[in-house]
């Protein structure tokens, strides 16, 4: 079940991600756009999301039953204290969810030994690693951005590697439906 969740999530971010560079990111309308790895608000609430999600990794410290409780306000207080002092907010929480997804979906994909998971593996591996450059350097995201706008390559090879990553979950997904 939490595989299927993360494969039609992965196949849904990649989708809208394409959609987005494709047709919405336009040179007329960068000046909104770039506005967004630094926007607080939004970065705030998917951050605070991710955190959520994604509890069940601390399971090998914390037993997510018996401290369940704690740890979702641990996760408010975090999210509190990034909105007041994290810059570049949206961008570093899209960070933490590439990278935490990735660790998810792999060791789930791993565990149910499915058809087409080493095409998965590496396109996970390379969003995967998107997230720790976008995690390391926040303003990556907004230069993507204006190349993606300003250049036709830039974008045709963005929505390319988006549209191998949603290519290989869904792959994945029709194997693991098709059991």
């Amino acid at each position: 079940m939490l595989l299927k969740c993360l494969l039609y999530g992965n196949a849904a971010v990649s989708l809208l991600s394409c959609v987005f560079f494709l047709f919405v990111l336009r040179e007329s309308n960068l000046g909104k756009w770039e506005k967004l790895p630094r926007e607080r608000v939004s970065g705030g609430i998917l951050g605070f999301l991710a955190l959520l999600a994604f509890i069940p990794d601390v399971e090998p410290m914390f037993p997510v039953e018996r401290y369940l409780g704690l740890l979702i306000f641990l996760a408010v207080v975090l999210s509190v204290l990034c909105f007041l002092y994290i810059d570049h907010l949206f961008a570093r929480s899209l960070a933490g969810i590439l990278i935490l997804g990735a660790h998810a979906t792999l060791a789930e994909t791993y565990a149910a030994d499915l058809r087409f998971s080493s095409f998965f593996a590496a396109m996970t591996l390379l969003y995967g690693t998107a997230g720790i450059v976008l995690a390391a350097k926040p303003y990556f995201l907004r230069d993507l951005m204006r190349k993606c706008a300003a250049s036709v390559w830039w974008r045709a090879g963005t929505v390319f590697l988006l549209g191998m990553w949603f290519l290989s979950a869904l792959l994945v997904l029709s194997d693991l439906l098709s059991r």
